[in-house]
């Protein structure tokens, strides 16, 4: 019930107005190899917003997410272009993160990427947690940035509501009447049938839109002995020790 991503300033250019500059840059993310290369501990890629295993929801996905690397590369070179940047003019960009190992070897493959795919010149920055929620939620110098959202509970909304207008934790500045709106009708259907078909709609609204650059899905570790009795997986990682017993000695 995880998601790691990074995030657009969606108030200040480059990407303000500019859906077809931020998808050319998801376009380019082999987030396979992002998974297996780089965090190699059982991430899933995400391609969607709204990770595996919620309750009564079937998580959606990029377009573009069965598509084979070679067209996907095609496509955001032709959007790179239409939005104005070239070999002779590149798009020079500032992703920053929060201090630590693999969120620094996330993000230096992640340019690797955007440099070999499309000749995006990125500048790395890494500060201390708290002095970069400061800065993306300043608004001004941030342009891309990562961050990465846990499920409070096991429903689809709580990861749909940080996109929300106005919601204090949409750090991007997302924005679309649309997305609101199905929101809000989700809110308002007691339906399940039909209040999943909302949100399931509202995901691919706002996948359509690039705000985010969702990256992988998060996985718990555990090592559990096979004589412990009681232990159940589940997507919320909560495991009441009352539930657990240890078989008798010699079975």
């Amino acid at each position: 019930m995880s998601v790691s991503f990074y995030g657009f300033n969606l108030t200040q250019p480059p990407f303000k107005d500019n859906p077809k500059l931020r998808r050319a840059l998801s376009l380019v993310i082999d987030r396979d190899k992002l998974t297996t290369a780089v965090t190699g501990v059982g991430e899933a890629p995400a391609y969607g917003w709204i990770p595996p295993g919620v309750w009564n929801y079937t998580p959606q996905q990029f377009d573009y997410a069965q598509r084979p690397y070679a067209e996907r590369l095609a496509e955001a070179r032709r959007l790179y272009a239409e939005a104005g940047y070239s070999a002779a003019k590149p798009l020079e960009v500032e992703l920053r993160y929060n201090t630590g190992d693999v969120h620094n070897r996330l993000a230096v493959a992640v340019a690797a990427m955007w440099k070999d795919g499309l000749g995006v010149e990125t500048r790395l920055y890494a500060e201390e947690f708290r002095a970069l929620l400061q800065t993306i939620q300043a608004r001004t110098d941030t342009q891309v940035f990562r961050s990465s959202w846990v499920g409070d509970f096991n429903d689809a909304y709580t990861f749909a509501q940080l996109l929300r207008t106005g919601f204090a934790l949409n750090l991007t500045g997302y924005s679309n009447p649309r997305y609101d709106a199905l929101l809000a009708a989700a809110v308002d259907e007691s339906d399940i049938a039909r209040r999943r078909a909302l949100l399931e709609e509202a995901e691919r609204v706002m996948l359509a839109d690039h705000p985010v650059l969702p990256l992988y899905f998060y996985v718990n570790k555990h090592l559990v002995k096979p004589w412990v009795h009681g232990w159940t997986d589940n997507v919320m990682n909560i495991v009441y020790s009352k539930d657990l017993q240890l078989a008798p000695a010699g079975t």
